[in-house]
């Protein structure tokens, strides 16, 4: 059996795991190129190759709104799950307030909780917009509340159940 170390040829990597010198490298790969077919795909995959290192592919905005969902869910008693939608849906249709908390879905779920409790009128419209869409989700009719009226038994947004439930929340995640 022979102990010799074989040298290695010029141009090829080393044991170590250093690979051929730069120069070389670059012949290499411009060999390599004009021996492929040129086709855009390739092209593309070449020229983007870098552009998502280290990145995610979600886009900041919509990354925002998903992790506002998951705190949602996990703090918002809210079986029916319509008024974590429509909040969810207020966010993303909101892109100052999305830019403003980029990185902090507590933060921009608290803005929103802050503008939605601010007048009667604010939380009425958001109340009202839970109850349509609550009504197009059952394909029912919206149990909308009117001045002066209670409530109906079975309705699952009212706007003091609403109100409550958004405080609460509030104050949830001013302590997170």
């Amino acid at each position: 059996m022979d102990d010799r170390k074989q040298e290695p040829t010029a141009g090829a990597p080393s044991s170590d795991g250093a690979g051929p010198p730069d120069d070389e490298t670059g012949r290499i790969e411009q060999e390599i190129r004009r021996r492929r077919d040129w086709d855009l795909a390739g092209a593309v995959a070449r020229a983007g190759a870098g552009n998502l290192r280290g990145a995610s592919p979600v886009p900041a905005d919509r990354q925002l709104v998903l992790e506002a969902g998951a705190l949602l869910a996990a703090r918002l008693p809210d079986p029916e799950g319509t008024l974590t939608r429509v909040l969810l849906d207020g966010l993303a249709d909101d892109p100052a307030l999305l830019a403003a908390c980029r990185g902090r879905p507590a933060g921009a779920l608290a803005a929103l909780l802050d503008r939605a409790l601010a007048t009667p009128a604010s939380l009425a419209e958001l109340v009202r917009r839970v109850d349509a869409r609550w009504g197009r989700d059952n394909i029912e009719r919206p149990r909308f509340e009117t001045d002066g009226r209670t409530a109906a038994a079975d309705d699952p947004y009212t706007l003091a159940g609403v109100r409550q439930q958004l405080e609460i929340l509030r104050q949830d995640l001013a302590g997170a």
